[in-house]
């Protein structure tokens, strides 16, 4: 199965999506290449060296504004979000806390009812810069595929240095957190038996104010990697919100 191509400016869509309705994606990573802190292996991008930081060819921060505030003003109404994402780990821009400011200022006075959110891995959570600048986002929505460190390696195949614990760490410590968690079948998973009881230990453990919970339903980088049903998703979730008290939706 083909990937999907890399994401080619700083803003695409909107797009139409499940969890955050109406949401405009800002890429703040280069856009001839994957730079990520983990090479998932269901990323949609396809596989990619790991890289604890990035190595040039990032969009300026007047660059990413300016591609901002001009998507906004080509839309017909404005977004229900503006979601850091892209091509890889949006946290890796070197100046990405300057940017989570500045773009939420542009957001307060150009489309104040649009939220701003995140859609992170989760491994600088721990870096206290990177903290603080998530924690002016309005949605910090934070991956946590697995419950411990052998399942990371398996699942996120992170860079070196990228510790569980400490990503761990930094999630705890993050106000408002919410959990996304990509639930997979096949020779490497975290949908039954030891992988997925440390996954419901690791959720409560967190107890973030919610946990979404969804399934690969596009191209994926390791052959091997399987959808999870829908029902069993839907089960999954309820069985999940049961033992950790914490809302879990299956999307």
């Amino acid at each position: 199965m083909s990937v999907l191509e890399l994401q080619a400016g700083v803003t695409y869509g909107p797009i139409n999506s499940r969890r955050l309705g109406r949401s405009m994606g800002i890429n703040l990573l280069p856009t001839d290449r994957k730079v990520c802190t983990f090479d998932c292996v269901y990323c949609q991008y396809g596989s990619a060296q790991p890289v604890a930081k990035g190595a040039g060819g990032f969009p300026t921060v007047e660059a990413v504004l300016q591609g901002v505030e001009e998507a906004l003003g080509r839309q017909p109404s404005p977004p229900d979000y503006l979601t850091f994402s892209g091509n890889g780990e949006p946290t890796l821009h070197p100046c990405f806390p300057e940017i989570a400011e500045e773009v939420c200022r542009l957001r307060d006075r150009t489309c104040p009812q649009t939220r701003v959110a995140i859609l992170s891995n989760s491994s600088r959570a721990h870096r206290a810069e990177i903290r603080r600048a998530i924690e002016t986002l309005d949605d910090p929505i934070m991956k946590l595929d697995a419950g411990d460190g052998v399942t990371m390696a398996q699942i996120s195949r992170p860079a070196a240095g990228v510790l569980f614990e400490e990503l761990m760490d930094g999630l705890a410590a993050l106000p408002r957190l919410i959990i996304q968690t990509m639930i997979i079948e096949g020779p490497v998973q975290n949908v039954r038996g030891e992988a997925h009881e440390r996954w419901l230990s690791a959720i409560a453990r967190l107890s973030p104010t919610k946990v979404q919970i969804y399934t690969s339903e596009r191209p994926v980088a390791e052959t091997g990697v399987l959808q999870v049903p829908k029902d069993e998703l839907e089960r999954l979730a309820a069985e999940a919100q049961e033992r950790t008290g914490v809302a879990v939706t299956a999307y």
